[in-house]
């Protein structure tokens, strides 16, 4: 696997996940969807509204709830983003499979080890299905660096 995390940090993860749903910059973001995440991706996914768009509200309160908790204490560059992708040549990859990669990169980055996701920060693995049929899919690991207890 190959990770490119994004620096800075970001300081709004709404921005970061309106792009992760949208077309992307070069139409390459094609059926974007949680695969992975602090809770059970179906229980995260943005429902579509009756206009066909999504509806984020939800997922960004969850997202934000313990940052905001944190008040003064909290970071102000608080969104991690990693991109990964799988080695040139690898085969596709299931969601299943690139929701054990997800969970490997978090549990490898301490931002939420197995066994304590409770205590850990909140996130989400968002996936596009790739384009060229060469490619995997690539997910990307949004999280919010704030934990829900202390």
């Amino acid at each position: 696997m190959i990770g490119k995390i994004s620096a800075p940090r970001g300081e709004r993860v709404e921005p970061l996940i309106y792009y992760l749903f949208g077309p992307g910059r070069r139409e390459e973001h094609t059926d974007p969807h949680i695969v992975a995440g602090w809770w059970h991706p179906a229980e995260l996914e943005p429902p579509l509204r009756a206009d066909g768009k999504r509806d984020f509200r939800r997922l960004f309160g969850l997202l934000n709830q313990p940052h905001a908790a944190m008040g003064s204490w909290a970071m102000e560059r608080p969104v991690w983003h990693c991109a990964v992708r799988a080695a040139p040549g690898d085969r596709m990859l299931s969601d299943d499979e690139w929701a054990q990669v997800a969970c490997d990169v978090m549990h490898r980055t301490a931002l939420s080890p197995y066994g304590q996701e409770d205590d850990a920060v909140r996130w989400i693995a968002v996936r596009h299905f790739p384009i060229n049929l060469n490619e995997s899919g690539v997910p990307s690991l949004v999280t919010v660096c704030a934990r829900a207890s202390f």
